[in-house]
């Protein structure tokens, strides 16, 4: 039995545990002075988290778990450097079912129902048979449909969702013709670019508005997308124009070929579509009725698996995954807030001697430049404690900056899942997408940072 479990892979990832948990302690105990017993344990957990989130030994949400265990036993037990007593460590323990991560779960189950009665693919054939024949609509229609279905579903099976609707488009293509990697590019790069446009569009925006809800700073699901949906359609524009100048199509027409007649909705289809659009007006007029978005996100787990349209397989498939990244991020947070680890660090950096602008596009490059090689979650969870703690910028400012830069990084197939999904189908080289994904993603992170800077 002990050798099944000690395979080369796992003797890799205790090696990894055992040297980050060993920086870790090194960390704690010969911190620089100044810092408070409580900071010097939290950088140690930082440093843990740091590099478990980079080297990702193990899946992400196991780092949170071991986040929370290191949290609870050096800083919260009775008498520890935080002067808790009975179960006050339940603070680490409350982001896990923060009304953020609530959110994200009724998010889940709309595009889980969406998914398994094939809504997705119908609206995605719906809005294709109306971009008639020339390629460069035909790839801002793919485009368009990709950034919308990304808003409300994972991007990940919006991206594997519309290759599959775009590979069969590509067959009247001869094999050297470049338009078809502006094609499979153009697809995760809209997956990536929509994702910005909603509070449950992709985990950053999600990280960013749980460490400010922790902070007693709100944000409504009208307000995420008051400074997330003008971006999308712009980036998305700039996206489209960049793929058609680079990869230019040699042929005037393609046959879209998206079969007219389908069968008529089913009732549990059309329930779903309309308890989705009516969720999505009440989180969009939340400030009108006063109903939490969180407590409205409720409303699609309750009716979904209380009426038998979801079963017990579905609930097991919900991104509980993401649910815990987005928990440990938060949690990691507090325990960075409450130690004074986050002023501290803050306090190292002159910023006061840089102007607001310039301390955005710091962390906005900083944050497109850690998740072109880790994963966006894990940039956010990393740069938004920090970022948040300076006093020369508004929190709301910069954790929205952040969790959208993190968004933008498309240069290489580890940056984002659609990226690797897209290299995966064989059709593009890594040149491909660097040479395309590098203009993209500093337009958009210059974008991103003179967007919310200006008008935020």
């Amino acid at each position: 039995m002990a050798m099944e479990i000690l395979t080369g892979k796992n003797i890799r990832t205790l090696i990894i545990l055992s040297v980050s948990l060993a920086a870790g302690f090194a960390i704690s105990r010969f911190a620089p002075e100044g810092l408070s017993g409580a900071g010097r344990v939290t950088l140690g957990i930082f440093t843990v988290a740091a590099l478990l989130w980079t080297l990702e030994p193990f899946p992400l949400h196991v780092t949170s778990f071991i986040i929370v265990a290191l949290e609870v036993v050096f800083l919260g037990r009775a008498g520890g450097p935080l002067g808790f007593s009975g179960n006050q460590y339940g603070i680490f323990l409350e982001p896990f079912f923060n009304p953020v991560v609530v959110l994200f779960l009724g998010g889940f189950t709309m595009a889980n129902a969406v998914k398994r009665y094939g809504l997705d693919e119908r609206i995605s054939r719906m809005i294709l048979r109306r971009v008639g024949s020339r390629p460069n609509t035909v790839l801002l229609g793919m485009m368009a449909t990709t950034a919308f279905l990304s808003m409300w579903m994972s991007n990940t099976a919006t991206t594997a969702l519309m290759l599959a609707v775009a590979l069969p488009l590509m067959r009247p293509f001869a094999p050297g013709e470049p338009f078809r990697k502006a094609i499979i590019l153009g697809i995760p790069f809209a997956a990536n670019i929509g994702g910005m446009g909603t509070p449950i569009g992709t985990p950053p925006n999600a990280i960013a508005m749980g460490i400010l809800d922790s902070m007693g700073i709100s944000i409504s699901f009208t307000g995420w997308m008051i400074r997330g949906l003008p971006l999308v359609i712009a980036l998305l524009f700039v996206s489209w124009f960049v793929l058609c100048r680079i990869f230019p199509a040699e042929t005037d027409s393609i046959d879209v070929n998206i079969p007219d007649e389908e069968e008529s909705l089913g009732v549990k289809s059309q329930f779903i579509l309309y308890a989705f659009a009516a969720v999505i007006i009440l989180w969009l007029t939340s400030s009108y009725h006063g109903i939490p978005s969180s407590i409205v996100a409720l409303l699609p787990i309750i009716l979904f698996f209380g009426l038998r349209i979801l079963d017990d397989e579905d609930f097991k498939d919900l991104g509980w995954n993401i649910l815990i990244i987005i928990g440990g991020g938060m949690s990691l947070g507090i325990a960075m807030k409450e130690s004074g680890l986050s002023t501290w660090i803050v306090g190292l950096i002159p910023f006061e001697g840089i102007g607001l602008l310039s301390v955005l596009f710091i962390f906005a490059f900083s944050a497109a430049a850690l998740t072109t090689f880790i994963s966006n979650s894990a940039t956010a969870n990393l740069l938004i404690p920090i970022a948040v703690g300076i006093g020369t910028v508004q929190p709301m400012t910069s954790a929205v900056v952040i969790a959208l830069a993190a968004s933008a990084a498309m240069i290489l197939p580890v940056s984002t899942p659609p990226n690797a999904i897209a290299y995966g189908s064989g059709q593009i080289d890594v040149k491909d997408m660097a040479k395309s994904g590098a203009i993209i993603t500093i337009i958009s992170i210059v974008a991103v940072t003179l967007f919310i800077f200006l008008l935020f």
